[in-house]
């Protein structure tokens, strides 16, 4: 009995042989998420008509006023669960992602309890595939949270660059996998995955 090779449907890449049929890690990452980064784009960047607009970035000179043990380096990001600085803090030499919330979430009476509460348990969260959360609280009156800033590429950013071959997604997708079960073990749930998250 000759024994067949398995092949993605998809891309005709060879299938591991642990296996089932179907589609390749790589195919199937990019069919779990790849087919999706367009309308993300859009909802991200504010291009998509049914999102509504979000409210602009408090300025850099803003956010120094509230912060100023930080060194606020610069705007890196933008989405719908607020914006995010790179800072420096000077008397520990490291560079921090400060993360601040939209000012729409303090409008809501429970929602510092909850914020408290979110922050205390990730920062409880010790994972080597898991942002390190180093401090939360109210400045300015913005809501944020100091976490540790990774440098380098989000996969939506890598995936708009080049295609991941299927041995790059077995090497990232597991590390995902393993990162979200940790998290849920600890009881928090992501609630924002995607390729800009990662």
């Amino acid at each position: 009995m000759s024994r067949q090779s398995k092949t993605c449907p998809q891309c005709g890449a060879s299938l591991p042989s642990t296996a089932d049929a179907g589609l390749c890690p790589a195919c199937l990452l990019r069919e779990g998420i790849g087919s999706r980064i367009e309308s993300q784009i859009a909802t991200e960047t504010g291009t998509s008509n049914d999102q509504k607009a979000r409210p602009d970035a408090p300025s850099l000179d803003e956010i120094r006023g509230c912060f100023p043990q930080l060194e606020i380096i610069d705007l890196i990001g933008q989405g719908g669960m607020g914006v995010v600085y790179k800072a420096r803090q000077p008397q520990l030499d490291r560079f921090v992602a400060l993360k601040i919330l939209p000012d729409e979430a303090g409008r809501d009476p429970a929602f510092a309890e909850r914020f408290s509460r979110e922050a205390k348990t990730l920062a409880r969260l010790n994972h080597p595939n898991i942002v390190s959360v180093y401090d939360f609280g109210q400045a300015g009156g913005h809501y944020f949270l100091m976490m540790e800033f990774v440098d380098g590429m989000n996969l939506r950013q890598l995936e708009q660059t080049r295609m991941l071959t299927p041995e790059e997604a077995l090497v990232i997708t597991p590390k995902i996998c393993d990162a979200l079960q940790f998290a849920h073990e600890e009881g928090v749930v992501h609630r924002d995955i995607k390729p800009g998250n990662i």
